[in-house]
């Protein structure tokens, strides 16, 4: 199995105050199987970070480790792999924005966790916390990988 884990899942390891950033973490620095993300990641990750830096959760230090540290992560030898984006990606995740109520950039996490799936003899499942990524994703017959309910107040 691979985890094709989406921007909103992995925010939460590295900020540290997310209910569910520990079971993530685990996922990722601990777990059996492979995670990966897109590189629309690196952008969405960044914007993350000073948004958290904006609303107080971290300041210019902190973010700066932050991305250093999620640099390394998802450098070549790193735990979290990064899946290109292509051209292909951009048709397939057109067609989900017709096929379904998706917002684009969600769209593209969606259509690049489909190419793998088609090209990587593995089942691929779908790592976010954000809700209408999910339901999307479930529209689209893809698998999402499910967060244990005990991991929430």
């Amino acid at each position: 199995m691979i985890i094709f884990a989406d921007t909103s899942a992995i925010g939460g390891t590295y900020l540290g105050d997310e209910a569910d950033g520990r079971w993530i973490s685990k996922i990722i620095f601990n777990g059996p199987d492979p995670v990966v993300v897109n590189e629309l990641a690196n952008v969405e990750f960044a914007s993350l970070l000073v948004r958290a830096k904006s609303d107080g959760r971290l300041d210019s230090t902190d973010m700066e480790d932050c991305l250093i540290s999620y640099r390394q992560h998802t450098a070549n030898d790193g735990p979290i792999g990064v899946v290109p984006i292509t051209g292909e990606t951009f048709v397939r995740a057109q067609q989900f924005v017709l096929q379904v109520s998706v917002r684009s950039l969600d769209a593209i996490h969606l259509a690049s966790a489909q190419l793998l799936a088609e090209t990587s003899n593995e089942n691929v499942v779908i790592l976010t916390l954000d809700l209408r990524q999910a339901v999307a994703a479930e529209a689209l017959g893809l698998t999402l990988l499910k967060i244990p309910k005990s991991n929430y107040p």
